[in-house]
């Protein structure tokens, strides 16, 4: 299954503006892949297979117990996954940089402020290596998740992970000189965008970076379906 294509080929989504009543995603290429297996069209229910597990980061402020929903439709699809453990109490911990000359100029480094959120995503990857039986991994990164996916990337290498997945990530700090505009990670967006590796698309490790506005009700499914493919 070649990731250019699918990344580059339309797919159509039902349009926001009438809400219809959810309809299965077809894909031409996706189609041709079912047909070629006997199968001439997506069947109505998911169908498991086998899939590399995938860790999810939550994102600034998120609870591990927030992405329950997530979880229990990529495993329809076939995708074990493990959240790091992550509470809302924990972002707490990053006050701590507020005792730092750095926040206040907005040139904040990740470490050591970061280093809890970094040992529960290595905690959750571990655990994760475990479900491989030695297979690679594939990330999930929500929000901030995303960004500090490549942070840990670089921080504890990648030689398991093969792909980053982000859901409305920023990867890019915000512009700096213009009036009215704060950068909300005071530098440690910047650090990542200097210091890590950039998100770009290879065949070692695969970046997709999804961002956009779906039905409540259809966006699970939809987000499921999508990402089961993208995870296998």
């Amino acid at each position: 299954m070649a990731w250019a294509t699918l990344i580059s080929m339309p797919t159509t989504f039902p349009s926001p503006r009438r809400r219809p009543p959810p309809q299965p995603i077809k894909h031409r290429h996706f189609i041709a892949t079912l047909a070629a297996a006997g199968t001439e069209e997506k069947p109505a229910q998911p169908t498991p297979v086998n899939c590399r597990p995938a860790v999810i980061l939550p994102g600034l402020g998120n609870n591990s117990s927030d992405y329950q929903k997530l979880q229990v439709t990529l495993k329809e699809y076939g995708v074990p996954t493990v959240v790091a453990k992550v509470s809302r109490v924990d972002w707490l911990r990053n006050a701590a940089g507020l005792l730092d000359p750095n926040y206040w100029r907005g040139t904040l480094r990740p470490r050591p402020v970061l280093d809890w959120y970094l040992k529960r995503v290595d905690e959750a990857v571990q655990e994760a290596r475990i479900l491989a039986e030695g297979q690679s991994l594939s990330l999930i990164g929500h929000s901030a998740g995303g960004w500090l996916a490549r942070l840990y990337m670089e921080e504890f290498g990648l030689s398991n992970i093969s792909l980053l997945l982000t859901l409305g990530t920023p990867h890019l700090p915000p512009p700096k000189g213009l009036p009215g505009v704060i950068d909300q990670t005071r530098g440690l967006l910047d650090y990542v965008d200097r210091y890590c590796a950039k998100a770009i698309y290879t065949p070692d490790l695969k970046y997709v970076c999804i961002a956009g506005r779906f039905v409540v009700r259809q966006m699970f499914g939809v987000m499921g379906w999508f990402l089961s493919h993208q995870l296998i």
